[in-house]
Parts: C-alpha cells; sequence; structure tokens
C-alpha cells in the first residue's frame, strides 16, 4: 500500500495543480456575478479525515471532536477539480496554522495579483483570500434594498454559494474512495500519501468526464476591473465587490 501511494502521489504532481496557471477566463459558474467575483480562482477550505493511529500517537492527532485525524486544506477550482491538497498536518491543529504552513510549500499555488480564493470565516481576510463578513447572516430568503447591511447579507450569501464547490468536492471524493472514512494504520507520511492519491484519482476523474463532456468555454477575466481592484486595500476591495454583487440578481 505504502508503494502504491507514493507513484499515486508522483502522479498527483501532475494532476493537482492548477489547470490554468494563468487564470485568463472566468468560469460560468460565477460569470453570472461579473465583473465583480473575477478574480475569484477557486475556494480554498480544510476539512478533518479520520485516521487510525496507535495509542502513543492518537494523543497529539485528536482534533476538537474528539477523534484523531489530520486536517487537510484544499484548494478546489470551480470545475471541482483540486488545485492543491495539503495533508499530513495534525487534526489538532488549526485552519490558519494549516494554511501557513502549505504557503511554504513550493507547489503552493499562490494568487496572482488581483486575484483570491474565498475562504470562510476561519481565514484571514488577507490578499488573495476573500472571507465573509463577520457576524453577519449567509442566508436569505428574499433580497431587498434596505442598506449597507443587508447588502453584506446578499453578499455573504452570494460569496457561500461560490464557496461551497470545497465542501461538495470533499463530498463527492470521500463517497467515492471509502478508505478516508478511516484511513488504516500505516506510517503517518503513508496515510497522508493515500489522501493525496484519492484526491489525484477524483481529478483523474473529474478530466475523464470532461473530456467526453466539455463544459461552456469561459469568457476572457475583466483584467481591467481585477487590477484595479487589486490597487485598494483588501478591505476597501471586499466593500466594493459587496456593493457590486448587492444589485445583482444571479437567478
Amino acid at each position: 500500500m505504502a508503494h502504491v501511494a507514493e507513484v499515486m502521489v508522483r502522479f498527483g504532481d501532475k494532476l493537482i495543480c492548477p489547470k490554468d496557471p494563468t487564470y485568463s477566463t472566468v468560469s460560468p459558474k460565477v460569470a453570472k456575478w461579473s465583473p465583480f467575483f473575477d478574480g475569484c480562482i477557486g475556494a480554498i477550505d480544510g476539512t478533518h479525515i479520520e485516521i487510525v493511529t496507535d495509542k502513543e500517537s492518537k494523543e497529539d492527532m485528536i482534533n476538537r471532536k474528539g477523534f484523531p485525524s489530520f486536517n487537510v486544506l484544499a484548494i478546489v477550482d470551480h470545475a471541482m477539480r483540486f488545485t492543491f491538497v495539503g495533508s499530513g498536518m495534525s487534526g489538532a491543529c488549526h485552519d490558519m496554522y494549516v494554511l501557513r504552513e502549505c504557503q511554504t510549500r513550493p507547489r503552493f499555488p499562490k494568487p496572482p495579483t488581483g486575484m483570491y480564493y474565498a475562504a470562510d470565516s476561519g481565514y484571514q481576510l488577507a490578499p488573495g483570500y476573500l472571507t465573509p463578513y463577520k457576524n453577519t447572516r449567509y442566508h436569505l430568503n428574499q433580497f431587498v434594498e434596505v442598506g449597507p447591511s443587508t447588502w453584506e447579507e446578499k453578499y455573504n450569501h452570494d460569496h457561500a454559494s461560490i464557496r461551497n464547490v470545497v465542501e461538495r468536492t470533499f463530498g463527492v471524493a470521500k463517497n467515492r474512495w471509502q478508505i478516508l472514512d478511516g484511513v488504516p494504520n500505516y506510517k503517518r507520511e503513508t496515510q497522508s500519501s493515500i489522501i493525496v492519491a484519492c484526491c489525484a484519482l477524483h481529478n483523474y476523474l473529474v478530466e475523464r468526464k470532461a473530456a467526453k463532456k466539455p463544459e461552456e468555454q469561459g469568457r476572457p477575466v475583466n483584467r481591467a476591473f481585477v487590477e484595479w481592484l487589486a490597487e485598494m486595500p483588501v478591505q476597501e476591495m471586499r466593500d466594493w465587490i459587496k456593493t457590486g454583487v448587492a444589485f445583482i440578481d444571479p437567478k
């Protein structure tokens, strides 16, 4: 199993990466909010994948829910492809700690200037990472223009609609590969390799399906708008996006 997993990790180096490193087009999945989310190149989040471990290691790996796991960070594009998988960090680690460690890895796909990943409130608002407004609702039964506070609700709702591609992708991968329900008690490096290998196989199947039934091609990114936003402090940039999407009905 260890040898197979290691081979698959090398295979994964070719599959788990951005399809278009220049991010030249806007995915049809976010084009309905154009141009305000043109800079969104995917979503980032972590998930806990349970592992089986010996008694000596178990305590160090236990997460806040009480079971041993890896806190696995993933970046996913709008086509539900993994573009980065950071596996091997203890379930006791906070999401931001995992992100900072992953950012030091050579294969981590740093967002180009003006572009960003949609991230949840467990991450910090920063260049390259667009988060929701805290202490604000995410879901609206009906949007009524009443002022900036409602604009934040609308932004959070749309932002969550974009961001949940990570959760959906993890869900598909876990349903497809039952070993992710509890990775057997191998060496920690092997357990981590198994997770990466499953994500690589997921990408292979996604690309195979896409080859049989090509998706709609995205239009070019509005570079002028993205570059204009990039000149702003990140909080001001988010406010501009919030104001813009407040008046878009994405249905």
